[in-house]
């Protein structure tokens, strides 16, 4: 079984392949105002779909509530050191899912640390750090009202299934936005790099309509599956709306890479078969460049892309304009 700091290294040393050594340099200390602003449900969102480093057993340890094993303590060093100030945010939100900025939340953090000692002394025993913090945030400082004990778990799993598509389990539209926005984000500031691959099965609405849903329900796993396998373990598979889907491929700048992992989706999707013959996908390329604006001027320029490869036959993979080698991917026909 893998110890909390070989998962936390394992997820670390994953998200850094590519990284600039500017990027590993800005991780490091205190973080800007404007790093501190980006602190937002973006960034609690990619918390919940990696390694659950801060969980509130980890924190209640951190606390005193028990001793803390060497892996432990090494693992929350890290932390400290990696997030700076934005340390003591964390540990509030894994107790308390309420967000403090950095700029208090230290201050918060103490103050919970002495009503516990507090607590615990009057009491005749250990008070937890989860009890002694909605106690001091509902009462003495009235910053959480009405509220309800719900188990950690039950909370993952809210959060996991307002992500998730319920037919594929990839992520869902909403999901998709704000993750590629946290990406965007990482790529204008630290030059991490982006790409984004953008799909849509060919004549789906045929599918559907000569042999029902379940089967198109059936093609669309399938295909979820495919992508799955041909991605990089850090790339994100989202559903974005119907039989289309989106790959963001992080720490990925070059447009001949992100067009490869495209064409390996591309022809192994051609193995899932309906009515005795192979499905066909059509696919678009966006490489984020220091001209696109945006996380929907990504989008838009994989779907011009898109377009131009269903316009000039399908099956086939296109790169978006602004990139070098705007040329089709090359690949063989399967209609």
């Amino acid at each position: 079984m893998k110890t909390a700091l070989s998962k936390f290294w394992e997820v670390r040393e994953m998200t850094r392949t590519g990284m600039t050594k500017r990027e590993k340099m800005a991780g490091r200390g205190n973080k800007t105002h404007e790093s501190a602003q980006d602190e937002s449900a973006t960034d609690r969102l990619r918390k919940l779909t990696t390694t659950d480093v801060m969980s509130v057993e980890l924190v209640s340890a951190f606390a005193g509530d028990r001793d803390m094993t060497e892996d432990e303590r090494a693992l929350m060093r890290v932390q400290q050191d990696h997030r700076g100030s934005v340390f003591f945010s964390d540990l509030l939100y894994a107790i308390s899912h309420h967000y403090f900025a950095p700029e208090i939340a230290e201050a918060q953090w103490n103050k919970v640390l002495k009503h516990k000692r507090v607590l615990s002394r009057r009491l005749g025993r250990n008070v937890c750090i989860t009890v002694a913090t909605l106690d001091y945030l509902s009462i003495f400082s009235s910053e959480i009202k009405s509220i309800t004990l719900i188990s950690e778990a039950y909370v993952s799993e809210i959060a996991n299934l307002s992500m998730r598509d319920g037919l594929t389990g990839i992520y869902n539209q909403s999901s998709c936005y704000e993750l590629l926005e946290l990406e965007f984000r990482s790529h204008r500031r630290y030059g991490a790099g982006v790409s984004l691959i953008l799909l849509d099965i060919d004549d789906f609405k045929s599918v559907n309509d000569h042999y029902g849903h379940l089967e198109g329900d059936r093609i669309l796993i399938e295909l979820v599956r495919t992508m799955r396998e041909q991605v990089r373990d850090s790339d994100i598979c989202c559903r974005f709306g119907g039989e289309e889907f989106i790959a963001i491929l992080p720490f990925t700048s070059s447009a001949a890479e992100a067009g490869a992992i495209a064409e390996r989706i591309r022809a192994k999707a051609t193995s899932i078969t309906c009515g005795g013959k192979g499905i066909t996908i059509s696919a678009g390329v966006s490489v984020c460049e220091q001209s696109t604006t945006s996380p929907h001027a990504l989008i838009e320029k994989a779907d011009r892309a898109l377009r131009r490869a269903k316009t000039g036959g399908k099956n086939q993979v296109v790169l978006g304009a602004g990139v070098r080698n705007r040329a089709v991917v090359p690949l063989s026909r399967c209609r």
